[in-house]
């Protein structure tokens, strides 16, 4: 099949499938001890760029439907991550034995999202991604509906805007404060600007049923950009390490590696149906699997310390897919019935 955006929308539970082990494999404590793999594995946060991409992608299918109306949108969207987001936090909460001032203070910061925003003043923060997607949710609407108005220079804007925020922060941080990363984690949200608009415009193109198709010069074009932008990812890393995150050169490669590596992906699900089945039930689990890992890995140094490295790994990874799939299927039978 020569429309490759079609193909997105096709197998995107399949994409999301392979992005979220991308992203369990990047926060596994130890490497592979295999150079490929570890190499694969220290970039496994592009994971989440492939999430905001899609997400871009599939926000402006959600809101182009005819029956779209902003109030079941919003509580469709924030009842899909909020319960199970807070029953993960009440879970941990109980388990640690914490019930200090401190712990309920920190708990209302990560039940808000609030710890994530004003991190760097003393405010904890967890699960960072939850409050960015959360953001992009709230603003998409309003997005969407310039979209339609004043067509694709919307999103170019804020992809352009989206660069020369990057630009002044890291002008910001060099000049005035020492090259140091003074917003925390908030880097991780607005350096994902560009990737997320620019996934709401394949989604533009599939849902109005562009027909665009690839040549073999195109198609050769696209794969030496995306390893382009791969060689350079890999310089930033071995030639300005204390720039990666003032000056985001973790995540800009990244604008041009997620769309052709998301294609390619496609390309591969739609020729191996098996396969594909199989990460698009993971991609079905991804937001679980995204909170229930983060939590699950902290037992790695229990397992280490009773059988070894390897059985660790195999327990943590088992833990966190048990998990996920507990709380997927809470979220199923009761919460989204509650909510």
């Amino acid at each position: 099949m020569d429309n490759y955006i079609k193909l997105l929308s096709r197998h995107r539970s399949a994409i999301m499938g392979f992005a979220i082990l991308w992203v369990m494999a990047f926060h596994l404590p130890v490497s592979f001890g295999f150079l490929p793999f570890d190499l694969i594995k220290m970039i496994g946060y592009g994971g989440v760029d492939i999430f905001l991409f899609l997400s871009g992608f599939g926000l402006y299918f959600s809101c182009s439907k005819d029956s779209f109306n902003v109030k079941q949108y919003y509580k469709r969207r924030f009842n899909r991550i909020l319960p199970e987001f807070w029953l993960v936090l009440l879970v941990v909460f109980f388990i640690q034995g914490d019930f200090s001032g401190s712990s309920f203070y920190n708990l209302i910061c990560y039940a808000t999202t609030l710890g994530y925003w004003l991190w760097g003043k003393g405010v904890p923060y967890v699960l960072w991604y939850i409050s960015c997607i959360l953001l992009f949710y709230t603003i998409y609407p309003y997005y969407f509906s310039l979209f339609k108005r004043y067509g694709i220079k919307v999103p170019l804007y804020l992809i352009g805007g989206g660069f020369i925020l990057m630009f002044l922060y890291a002008l910001v941080c060099i000049v005035f404060f020492d090259n140091n990363n003074i917003g925390g984690l908030a880097i991780l949200t607005y350096s994902r600007i560009p990737i997320f608009f620019l996934g709401s415009i394949f989604g533009s193109w599939a849902k109005n049923g562009c027909n665009i198709s690839f040549n073999k010069k195109h198609k050769v074009l696209a794969l030496l950009l995306s390893f382009s932008a791969f060689i350079a990812l890999m310089g930033f890393i071995k030639l300005f390490p204390d720039d990666l995150w003032v000056c985001s050169l973790y995540f800009i490669p990244f604008i041009v590696i997620t769309p052709v590596l998301c294609i390619v992906l496609a390309v591969i699900f739609e020729k191996l149906e098996s396969i594909n089945k199989i990460f698009a039930y993971i991609g079905t689990l991804s937001l679980e699997l995204y909170m229930c890992h983060t939590y699950s890995y902290d037992l790695f140094d229990y397992f280490v310390g009773n059988y070894g490295k390897h059985i660790a790994i195999l327990f943590i990874i088992l833990l966190s897919f048990l998990a996920a799939f507990l709380l997927h299927l809470i979220n199923k039978k009761w919460l989204q019935k509650i909510c």
